[in-house]
This record gives structure tokens, sequence and C-alpha cells, in this order.
């Protein structure tokens, strides 16, 4: 299991542009702040259409969800896909291509909060 405390080290791995913001901050003992720099970050190069780093941020999320403890599971549901379940999705297109940027694990959880989210607004 990957606790609240390895997060910041795989996001890294996986995601070295994300370095020194990681360090900006103690983020070693907050773990929705570390999951919210990842989520912007993602964020960013989905709306910028970057969608090959934007895919390694969507596979390090599906990591940390599948191997984590309920602490960065919980940070993965509260943090990340609210923001990722927020970006306009315009056309067929892009609706495509964000659901084949969403790993499996989180597939269903995204989708829901689509739904969720979509029939709140």
């Amino acid at each position: 299991m990957i606790n609240q405390y390895e997060v910041p080290a795989c996001i890294e791995d996986a995601v070295p542009a994300l370095r020194k913001a990681l360090h900006q901050f103690p983020a070693i003992f907050h773990i929705y702040d570390t999951v919210s720099c990842l989520s912007e970050y993602t964020d960013k190069q989905l709306r910028e259409q970057n969608f090959q780093v934007a895919g390694k941020c969507m596979q390090v999320a599906g990591k940390l969800y599948e191997r984590g403890n309920g602490v960065v599971r919980e940070a993965i549901v509260r943090v990340f896909l609210p923001t990722i379940s927020n970006i306009p999705l315009v056309d067929a297109v892009s609706r495509v291509r964000m659901y084949s940027l969403v790993p499996d694990v989180l597939y269903a959880l995204y989708i829901q909060h689509q739904l969720t989210e979509n029939g709140s607004r």
C-alpha cells in the first residue's frame, strides 16, 4: 500500500515537471495539497491539449487510487476527480479523448462524478 508520505515521490517519478512545485510546501505532510498540485497540473495539460503529459498524470492518479491506503484514495476522490470532472467536454471528440485517458480503476468514479456534476448544474 502506498501511504500519504510516499505520494510526492510517486508523483515526481511519473511527472518530473512537478518536482519543484511539490517541494514548495511540506507536501509530505499534506496529502490534499499534494494531490491538488497533481490535479491542477493535469487540468492545465488537458486544457492545453497536451494529452501525452495529461495521460501520465492520469495514470499516476490511477496508480495512487489503486495502490493507495484509505487516506490516499480519499484524496484522489475528493481532490483529483472533481478537478478533472470540471473540464469542459465541448464535443464528441474531446469526450472520447478524455474518456480514453481516464484509467480503468477511476473510470466508474469519473463517470459517476460527471453525472452528479452535470445533474446539479
